[in-house]
């Protein structure tokens, strides 16, 4: 596989701190999200500018971008969903140096394609309670030439690319700033192709799942269906929370996307306060944003609040 210029998917919890400003970036078939952040010693990071430019041909996507170079600071880009398979493994018995290599051999026969082609990173998860119970880990694998076609795409137009992240991890940087982090966080994000449901405590992902529902079919014509969709995973997501990890129900459950309407029914359905996630609870925000805009660069805004610089 051909050496690629970026630490991919680096891994969290290792690595300093450096305390400047960075670009987080994400491209989809929409558009392009980006938001620019500024660490602050004992405050929340300060959130510079932050933006969604839609687009519809490459033309347009490439002016984009070009607008954003003159900022000149290290981008830390997102990887679409579809992009890469996210998995649950056994986590090999062996030196930390090694993991990544130990990893790449358990999952050649889970993924969808030659595990030569493929680009692999790992992250690690919270042991369950259970007794005996192996302890897991989660696996990014993707496509070694979509990761280079996502490197080059930034790299051939100037930006100086630091990692590459998923959308699970720019939520976890998210949520990680919210202050209820200590005692644990729901968080669902409605996106515009399809929606991410995580659970996360100090700092860790204990839970993520993929559901195949979009920010625009929540409010259609089949609204009931949907909802009562969201709820059976919801309700599953945090029944495995409590019994597998042993822990208390979780007591605040953030959501990016559905309406104020949407969030009173789920809240009552739930039995658990539901707020709106918004840019402010995390950052420091110093101009205002309209909702449909804020929601659209929330994986961007966490794309920028990764800090760790070294990979396994």
């Amino acid at each position: 596989m051909r050496q690629l210029a970026v630490n991919i998917f680096t891994k969290l919890g290792v690595g300093k701190s450096e305390q400047r400003s960075r670009l987080g970036i994400d491209i989809s078939g929409a558009g392009i999200a980006q938001a620019s952040m500024r660490p602050q010693t004992g405050g929340k990071p300060q959130l510079i500018s932050c933006g969604f430019e839609s687009y519809s041909e490459a033309d347009e996507m490439n002016a984009a971008l070009g607008r954003l170079r003159p900022q000149r600071l290290p981008v830390n880009s997102v990887i679409r969903g579809g992009s890469y398979q996210l998995l649950l493994v056994e986590a090999p018995d062996v030196p930390e140096a090694e993991l990544r290599a130990a990893v790449r051999w358990r999952i050649k026969d889970l993924i969808d394609f030659h595990i030569d082609d493929a680009v692999i990173d790992v992250f690690e998860m919270p042991e369950q309670s259970r007794g005996g119970q192996t302890r897991m880990m989660y696996a990014v694998a993707a496509r070694s030439e979509v990761v280079q076609q996502h490197v080059d795409l930034l790299n051939n137009r100037g930006f100086d690319l630091s990692s590459i992240d998923i959308p699970e991890l720019c939520l976890r940087n998210l949520a990680a700033h919210l202050p209820e982090d200590a005692e644990g966080i729901a968080l669902l994000y409605l996106g515009d192709n399809q929606s991410l449901l995580s659970v996360t405590k100090n700092k860790l992902v204990y839970l993520t799942r993929h559901i195949d529902i979009a920010a625009a079919t929540v409010g259609d014509q089949h609204r009931s269906e949907v909802i009562e969709n969201l709820l059976l995973e919801i309700r599953r997501s945090l029944d495995y929370f409590e019994s597998h990890y042993d822990q208390k129900p979780v007591s605040t459950f953030y959501v990016a996307g559905p309406t104020e309407a949407e969030r009173e029914h789920l809240a009552a359905e739930l039995s658990i306060p539901i707020k709106q996630l918004t840019l402010s609870a995390c950052v420091d925000v110093g101009f205002e944003l309209d909702p449909e805009t804020e929601r659209r660069c929330l994986p961007a805004v966490g794309a920028a609040l990764r800090v760790d610089t070294v990979s396994l």
